[in-house]
């Protein structure tokens, strides 16, 4: 995808503001090239140093090559791999370490600035010297937006592991492909483009975007996860803590249980897309996610869009399972036109510990109101639909499912027996 052309896909699908990002190049270019290779008159041997003699709004070409360089970048510039000879795999593996002021280990780390973009690369966070998780540890990840701006597309991102993940439960900071935080002292708006990546080989998040302030576009990205064979929680893409996101046209696989136990698999679990506290607006369309244990979890959202996903092959949770202890609330949110297809087993685990439904209600986890979840279909699940009182279903397509729908607020400790009729 060109720049001009990722610019019309954010106008249509998220914010113009992009356009302004995508076009703010018109600085000089800079031709980045290892000896003895093929490459266009090259001005540098590597890309730090093309970096620190760029200006802002200059363009550095990076020629096909292995460059072991760990980059931070904290002026607007475009980063962008070079075909030569019809070789275009552009790759960076550097041996990582803590860098600057950060407390993450990263290949590229993009920090204080807006206006950067990153395209055709390959990066790979597998030299990496993080054994676990803990106070005190470095955290890892491949491309890190700290209070900045920018674009990533076009891109493989991958190597991002922890050595022992079992030291990774609920650990954010550690084993992420992508992430964009901001530091609480912040108070600006940040706005981040993650667009047509493959994102692969991490411990616990694909994309993760975290904090207030932050707006991000995560489309068309192919993100392939190990599920719980991974040793922790694993999410494909979360978002956090105030940051509001359209999350589009996403094909995301994970893992299921294997030899697991339902309940040890559910305390190791893998989500396809996770929104905690997140902010007002936030869009989740058109995505395909498969081989998770639960396929979109939501804690905590107001005027939320989850429309249109398919969502299939689910073990151990529910297609959607919809919590509001997070924020306190889940109101005037819209959940429509979803399909949802296996959602299983459908036995005593769905009944005791309430799951196995294509969307899931948990009832006393906050206050409910205002949302409106109509013309979903569900195909082979425990249950179509869970709901608490407060919200009305409406217009939904259920097919050999055990129950199609039932109010979850009935049924405080398991929800009705999953014996055939």
């Amino acid at each position: 995808m060109t720049t001009r052309t990722a610019c019309v896909w954010l106008i249509l699908s998220f914010s113009a503001t992009f356009c302004a990002l995508a076009d703010e190049g018109g600085g000089k270019l800079l031709v980045v090239g290892k000896p003895n290779t093929p490459c266009p008159n090259p001005g540098y041997t590597t890309i730090g140093a093309a970096v620190t003699a760029a200006a802002s709004g200059d363009v550095i070409a990076v020629c096909p090559a292995v460059y072991p360089e760990q980059l931070v970048i904290t002026k607007p510039l475009t980063l962008r791999g070079l075909p030569v000879n019809n070789v275009s795999r552009v790759l960076l593996r550097p041996n990582l370490a803590a860098v600057s002021s950060m407390t993450t280990e990263a290949v590229i780390t993009v920090m204080n600035t807006t206006g950067v973009i990153i395209q055709n690369l390959a990066i790979d966070a597998s030299q990496n010297t993080i054994t676990g998780c803990g106070t005190g540890v470095p955290g890892l990840t491949a491309v890190h937006f700290s209070n900045s701006s920018g674009l990533l597309e076009n891109s493989a991102i991958f190597g991002a592991q922890v050595a022992n993940p079992a030291s990774c439960i609920s650990s954010l900071p550690y084993g992420n492909g992508i992430a964009v935080q901001v530091d609480e002292s912040q108070t600006g708006s940040f706005i981040v483009g993650i667009i047509n990546n493959s994102i692969r080989d991490f411990t616990s998040q694909g994309v993760l975007v975290n904090g207030a302030g932050i707006q991000a576009e995560i489309a068309g990205n192919s993100i392939v996860g190990a599920g719980p064979s991974s040793g922790t929680f694993q999410f494909a893409i979360f978002l956090a803590n105030g940051a509001v996101g359209n999350i589009n046209h996403n094909v995301i696989i994970e893992g299921l249980c294997g030899d697991l136990s339902i309940s040890d698999c559910i305390s190791q679990r893998s989500e396809g897309i996770t929104l905690r506290a997140i902010g007002n607006g936030t869009v989740v369309d058109s995505n395909v996610i498969a081989k998770a244990q639960s396929g979109i979890f939501i804690n905590g959202a107001n005027q939320l869009q989850v429309t249109n996903n398919q969502i299939r092959d689910i073990q151990s949770m529910s297609g959607m399972d919809i919590q509001a202890s997070a924020s306190g609330v889940f109101t005037n949110n819209v959940i429509s036109g979803n399909q949802i297809f296996n959602v299983g087993p459908i036995n005593s685990n769905a009944s005791t510990n309430e799951e196995g439904c294509g969307i899931n209600e948990y009832s006393g986890t906050g206050t409910f109101s205002g949302n409106q979840i109509w013309a979903n279909a569900v195909t082979d699940a425990y249950c179509g639909v869970a709901h608490v009182t407060a919200d009305v279903v409406n217009f939904g397509v259920y097919s050999d499912d055990l129950y199609n729908e039932f109010n979850s607020d009935l049924y405080l400790n398991a929800y009705p027996p999953a014996a055939e009729p």
